[in-house]
């Protein structure tokens, strides 16, 4: 199920209590983004609201640029690969669920509360976006995202589930840059 993966870019404007990054680190991202040609795509997404319609189009083109760009954002995407690994292993745990069973009691949860109908309006266009290979940042995960705030007290344990991978993203993404920037230092000699 989509769900693990579909945050990933969120964490590049909010941290875990919805206030933006430290500007050591969004400056410390601007570097690496420039240097692999996505500046000006990360600049877009840098203080913007993730669950606002308006931002969807800078994820989405922030998205594309680190996938153009592959060999060079490689190992930072499999670092939100992994981070979203950890996500899914959280999800199976909090649903008592085997690896295969995940998306099926992922589902049965979701549509047991009040943000059903836009739980099946995100997958519809999670799918849609898999098909052709577009953004999974829509509208629909948008709508899915307030909703799932709105009502918390059922969707708890999916919202610490959230926190918890935003809170390992946060600190995995500060070691990434770390390791980076220290091969960039030993590269300039």
């Amino acid at each position: 199920m989509g769900i693990m993966s579909s945050t990933d870019l969120k964490q590049e404007s909010k941290s875990e209590n919805n206030q933006v990054p430290s500007k050591e680190v969004r400056d410390r991202l601007q570097v690496f983004m420039k240097k692999g040609g996505c500046e000006n795509s990360y600049t877009a997404c840098v203080g913007c609201d993730s669950r606002e319609d308006e931002c969807t189009e800078a994820y989405s083109m922030l998205e594309k640029c680190m996938k153009a760009r592959f060999d060079y954002f490689e190992p930072y995407l499999a670092l939100k690969n992994a981070s979203a690994e950890v996500m899914a292993k959280e999800i199976e745990v909090f649903l008592h669920a085997k690896p295969k069973d995940r998306g099926e009691l992922l589902g049965k949860f979701m549509t047991r509360g009040d943000c059903k109908e836009a739980f099946m309006a995100w997958m519809d266009s999670y799918e849609e976006a898999k098909k052709n290979k577009g953004s999974l940042y829509t509208p629909a995960l948008n709508t899915l995202s307030k909703c799932i705030e709105a009502h918390s007290d059922y969707y708890q344990p999916l919202l610490t589930v959230v926190k918890n991978y935003k809170e390992h993203y946060s600190k995995e993404r500060i070691a990434f840059l770390d390791a980076w920037e220290q091969a960039q230092a030993e590269a300039e000699g």
